[in-house]
């Protein structure tokens, strides 16, 4: 609902092209430096004459932390989905004394693994993107629309038979949202209509059993998130011609810098706007006051805890962990001030999740508590004020990252913003 527009934001994209029709064009780092000639003084430049080895700051953001992501992801799904993992022992002691223990044991590695999944969020790249995501949608598809809770209470119902597969299943029926639904909703009840002939007899079902059926068909979406997480891996690092070969190479540099550029917009697009300016009624995508509907992992409510881990990786993937990372680049174009800055509003993000009590769905409840109350609107706006509602504050911080990002990042660093965020409108 609400439209910032600066100066600065006009200037730059009076200045900017076009690459093809998905894309605008940031100007080089050196145009910035000229129009902004203040970030220029000896203090706040280095030696502008060696370039900058982009390729060095790809490899270490791919060996350092995408690959080993991925890694740590496939590891967490192995042991989840595992004959001995967490998830096999509660459906095991379903119906005994052990069955409360154990599920919350499960629910605990479903939250680890989470964890995990939502750091790869931040580069989908590589084999994670290739035919239209379908690796990573099976792993994980918040991003592609939000969970069919009756497809997937006709898919626990269908798991029982001898020729259900998990691949004919649609993706928002699958991977970790999916799993969440079957762990930690406590309603037991089908969410179809009185219509649906493959449900109309579920709720009259034991307790027991239900959770088996649920329990039967989590085993095999684990099973589907570990293989297609270890896919992704796999092909990253291993066979005669691994991605990270490919991706390495120096012929096509530009290309391949272009797409790191584009999986850490995920801040903007998902993280800010997906997870939080929606929901929250802050974008005209929601028509409503709020839209809970749209709410990332309500059944689990770590949404807030999904988005800190979102911010948390954007900052180490712009830093490069400990090695060469974004912050370099900047910096040796002279503009030091920026790099700092980004460390700083990140840091502010952060610390305004400690100050935050409760889920989201508490933040939206507060929202709809009173529709005329400026409250959220206000705390978003000026994000730096104490509110009474954390996550429009939140929402206002990342707006300050994200709004730096398309302008600022992409200039100085001579990327194009992605096209999936120009229909941004908050």
């Amino acid at each position: 609902m609400l439209r910032f527009c600066s100066s600065m934001a006009l200037l730059v994209l009076c200045l900017t092209g076009c690459v093809d029709q998905s894309r605008d064009v940031a100007s080089s780092g050196e145009d910035f430096r000229d129009d902004n000639n203040t970030n220029t003084s000896d203090d706040n430049s280095t030696d502008s004459n060696a370039a900058f080895d982009r390729t060095a700051l790809m490899t270490n953001l791919v060996d350092s932390i995408f690959v080993p992501n991925y890694q740590a992801t496939a590891t967490l799904a192995d042991s989840f989905s595992g004959d001995s993992g967490s998830l096999a022992a509660y459906c095991d002691a379903i119906g005994s004394e052990d069955e409360e223990t154990s599920l919350a044991t499960a629910q605990t590695d479903w939250l680890d693994l989470m964890d995990a999944v939502q750091k790869t969020e931040m580069h989908i790249i590589g084999p994670a993107l290739r035919n239209e995501e379908a690796l990573h949608n099976r792993v994980y598809s918040y991003s592609t629309g939000s969970l069919a809770t009756c497809a997937l209470d006709q898919a626990v119902v269908d798991a029982s038979s001898e020729d259900f597969q998990v691949s004919s299943r649609a993706f928002n029926q699958r991977g970790m949202g999916a799993l969440e639904y079957l762990l930690f909703n406590s309603n037991l009840n089908h969410s179809c209509s009185s219509q649906v002939q493959a449900t109309e007899s579920w709720n009259e079902l034991t307790q027991s059993e239900r959770k088996n059926q649920r329990c039967g068909l989590a085993e095999k979406l684990a099973a589907d998130v570990a293989e297609a997480s270890n896919l992704i891996h796999s092909q990253w690092v291993e066979g005669d011609s691994p991605f990270r070969t490919q991706f390495l190479n120096e012929d096509s540099q530009g290309e391949n810098f272009q797409l790191i550029t584009d999986g850490i917009f995920y801040l903007e697009t998902f993280t800010k706007s997906q997870k939080l300016t929606i929901p929250l009624g802050l974008d005209d995508k929601c028509s409503s006051v709020t839209c809970p509907g749209l709410v990332e992992s309500p059944y689990s409510e770590t949404s807030l805890r999904n988005v800190r881990t979102n911010a948390a990786e954007f900052l180490r993937i712009f830093n490069g962990g400990s090695g060469l990372g974004f912050d370099d680049l900047i910096n040796q174009e002279g503009f030091t001030d920026i790099s700092l800055r980004f460390q700083n509003q990140l840091s502010e993000v952060d610390d305004r999740f400690a100050q935050i009590s409760g889920s989201l769905n508490d933040q939206l409840a507060q929202v709809e508590a009173d529709p005329s109350d400026p409250a959220c609107l206000n705390a978003f706006a000026n994000p730096s004020e104490e509110s009474t509602i954390g996550a429009c504050s939140l929402a206002g911080l990342l707006k300050g990252v994200t709004d730096d990002l398309k302008i600022e990042f992409v200039t100085i660093v001579g990327v194009a913003i992605p096209g999936r965020v120009q229909s941004d409108n908050d």
